[in-house]
């Protein structure tokens, strides 16, 4: 290589020359010492220059092996980071099988669900027909009520127009007026008890009949007429006395056998002054009425 170098300064009539500062020097060789001395210094140069690109490349193949072994684990940490991605993924499909599979069952259990939602409505449209079938034969006792309601008021009219006859009747008396009417204004199926105590008074001339106790008292001795009326409660019967001092006189007795069954009596006595009556139950129960009573209790002097 240098025989090459020397050949080429040979040629050259004016060269250039860089010293050691690397700054360029033109001079005309003159002798073969000086031309050694250029090689020499140009050699050591391009030495120089050569060291230092070694040292570059030495640098540029540690950086490029610390790149290939950051590489490397890089390469690892993905290898590694791709497996739990694959654990990962595989739990999650896993994981959406059983979901598909809960959601399989819950599907299924939806429809059996539906198939029971469609026979319970078949069930309630049954019952719904029941309800109907039932409406029909309620309005039918309805009809049936209506009909004893108009007998009840059939009964009140006889009342009224006995009422109305008594007052006839009282007005010829020159004696001070005796009588009452009174009545029950609220129905009672469990009633049990042993004076029937009507607590609404229609008339009560010289307030003889007591709503506390139930019982009428004598002003005076004489002849007195009592009537009693009373209607069944539902499918009860009841049976009520007309008392005199303790003694039942007469009685009346009604039985259930339509939805309200009306029974009365009456009874003519004769009182002494303070002598007592009223209205007691010797059997059954219960007893039905209205705003306007059709459970009522009337007395009254002759």
């Amino acid at each position: 290589m240098l025989s090459y170098l020397v050949f080429g300064f040979l040629f050259v009539v004016q060269t250039i020359i860089t010293d050691t500062d690397g700054e360029a020097l033109k001079a005309p060789l003159k002798s073969k010492e000086d031309i050694f001395r250029v090689l020499l210094n140009q050699e050591t140069l391009i030495r120089s220059a050569l060291e230092k690109k070694v040292i570059g490349l030495i640098d540029d193949m540690v950086n490029m092996k610390e790149n290939m072994v950051y590489n490397k684990k890089e390469i690892v940490y993905l290898k590694i980071e791709n497996q739990e991605l694959k654990g990962k993924t595989n739990k999650h499909l896993q994981n959406a099988k059983k979901e598909i599979a809960a959601l399989k069952k819950k599907n299924q259990d939806a429809k059996k669900e539906s198939v029971a939602l469609k026979n319970e409505i078949r069930a309630l449209k049954a019952n719904f027909q029941d309800q109907a079938n039932e409406t029909k034969l309620l309005s039918a006792d309805v009809e049936v009520s209506k009909k004893t309601q108009i007998k009840l008021s059939s009964a009140v009219s006889s009342l009224e127009s006995f009422r109305n006859n008594v007052s006839l009747l009282r007005s010829l008396v020159k004696e001070k007026e005796v009588g009452f009417t009174v009545g029950m204004t609220s129905s009672s199926s469990s009633w049990t008890g042993d004076i029937l105590v009507f607590s609404y008074v229609i008339t009560n001339t010289g307030q003889d009949y007591s709503t506390k106790t139930g019982k009428f008292t004598a002003p005076r001795g004489g002849t007195y007429v009592f009537y009693v009326t009373v209607v069944t409660n539902a499918k009860y019967f009841i049976r009520l006395d007309i008392v005199h001092n303790g003694f039942s006189k007469v009685r009346t007795e009604s039985h259930a056998y339509d939805i309200y069954q009306t029974a009365s009596n009456l009874a003519v006595l004769k009182l002494d002054k303070g002598d007592t009556v009223w209205v007691r139950r010797s059997g059954g129960q219960g007893y039905h009425t209205d705003n306007v009573p059709y459970t009522t209790f009337s007395g009254f002097i002759l």
